[in-house]
């Protein structure tokens, strides 16, 4: 029917030979053919222009002179055409650290989120890391510790030294006559019990000891508030021989490990605060590439399997290679895919020598292109190397882009996502 169908007659823009075209309306038409065949006069410079003019018209004068507008096409009819849009083609992508989540801004909104909704872990012990107030940690105290006899501590470092005496001495200038040392009270008015341990780095300081009653509120709120002070954001508490360490910092108290404050760039791999230190964001690296370096594994070592020992100068080291694998007994006419595994590694790797005179020493292919890289001020070497390198992974992130602070949060979604592993989800996981 004409009103479900674009007709088109006498088409003759730019180089189209007066054609007749009819083109059904909702659907995905694709208009191909080799260069010069007339697509874009087609598509552009007739359908287009034709349903962008029309559009234009429809509105005011005073308003079509804002507006461009594109020239009739020259055609002898054009039926059924609806209003039109055209995108361009364009490559928008800044730089090589630009996904999908950037150019689409989707990220800018995540590390955003992040901060507000990620939960931290200890990357040691796993466990849950929250900053907790003097007041939330007296309010789970009271619920978990009912009637029972609590002693408030915090930890205190002995110094360098590890003088107990002196420690003892400032402790009692303090007013501090009692710590906690292998589940027993000692007194720092007392002398310190011997023993054939070194003293510890840190000793628990008592602040207070009370039976845990709903009026003990207050009081306990202030030896806590008290004992984070001087405890540097720790304090623990001890019921009976069990030690319950807390925090009120980012800092897990059971391992006594510091993590990163939350923050925008620290979830920003386009941020030197998030991203990986060893490839600066970007996720992957330009290094030696050892399938391009052994491209025909069917060959053998004889037989040149490693590439750039055949030419020029590293000729040499081709000789040493079989040196050495005579030395090793290897076979150097077997296929080097056909090696066992510890061979193959040998002739990668080497055996952390480099001695030619004997031919016992082997640094491997991989200490043939690290002296290489030391001599990368040269332009033949550099032109050598480019030969066999191309991107690969990150080794310290994996190709996830964020440095290992970052990884300490993740999203409260089914067991927890880190950040590379929400944007490496595919689009239909990410959809509520």
């Amino acid at each position: 029917m004409q009103s479900e169908t674009i007709r088109i007659r006498g088409a003759r823009q730019n180089n189209l030979q007066s054609i007749d075209l009819d083109l059904p309306l909702g659907k995905f038409i694709v208009v191909t053919g080799p260069s010069g065949s007339g697509k874009s006069s087609l598509a552009f410079d007739t359908i287009y222009a034709e349903g962008q003019r029309r559009y234009v018209e429809t509105f005011s004068p005073y308003t079509r002179q804002f507006l461009d507008r594109m020239d009739k096409p020259l055609a002898d009819s054009i039926e059924g055409i609806p209003p039109a849009i055209a995108i361009e083609q364009s490559n928008s992508i800044k730089s090589t650290r630009s996904t999908v989540g950037t150019i689409t801004e989707i990220l800018d909104y995540v590390k955003i989120l992040m901060p507000h909704m990620a939960k931290a872990f200890c990357p040691q012990c796993s466990r849950p890391v929250t900053p907790e107030s003097a007041t939330q940690i007296a309010r789970r105290a009271l619920e978990a510790f009912s009637s029972k006899v609590l002693l408030v501590t915090f930890p205190i470092s002995l110094g360098a030294t590890r003088n107990v005496s002196e420690f003892f001495e400032f402790l009692r200038s303090q007013g501090y006559l009692r710590i906690w040392w292998k589940k027993a009270i000692h007194r720092t008015d007392e002398p310190f019990p011997k023993s054939r341990e070194l003293p510890p780095e840190s000793l628990l300081v008592i602040q207070d000891r009370l039976t845990i009653t709903p009026d003990i509120h207050a009081r306990l709120t202030e030896a806590i508030e008290i004992s984070l002070r001087h405890g540097k954001d720790r304090c623990v508490l001890i019921e009976g021989e069990t030690l319950h360490p807390f925090s009120s910092g980012w800092h897990c108290a059971h391992c006594n490990r510091d993590l990163r404050p939350p923050s925008p760039g620290l979830f920003s791999f386009s941020n030197p605060l998030g991203a990986c230190p060893s490839c600066k964001g970007f996720g992957r690296l330009i290094d030696i590439d050892y399938d391009r370096v052994l491209s025909d594994k069917s060959l053998s070592i004889a037989a040149g399997v490693v590439k750039p020992f055949q030419m020029g100068q590293a000729q040499e080291c081709q000789k040493e290679l079989l040196r050495a694998c005579a030395y090793r007994e290897i076979d150097v006419h077997t296929p080097f895919e056909d090696l066992p595994a510890s061979d193959q590694e040998f002739v990668l790797l080497g055996d952390g020598s480099d001695t030619k005179e004997t031919g016992e020493g082997w640094a491997g292919v991989k200490g043939f292109f690290d002296r290489l890289n030391t001599k990368t001020y040269k332009m033949h070497v550099r032109v050598f190397l480019s030969r066999y390198r191309s991107y690969v992974p990150c080794p310290d992130c994996a190709g996830g882009r964020y440095q290992p602070d970052t990884l300490n949060f993740r999203l409260p979604v089914g067991e927890g996502l880190t950040l590379p592993e929400l944007a490496s989800l595919p689009v239909h996981r990410l959809a509520p």
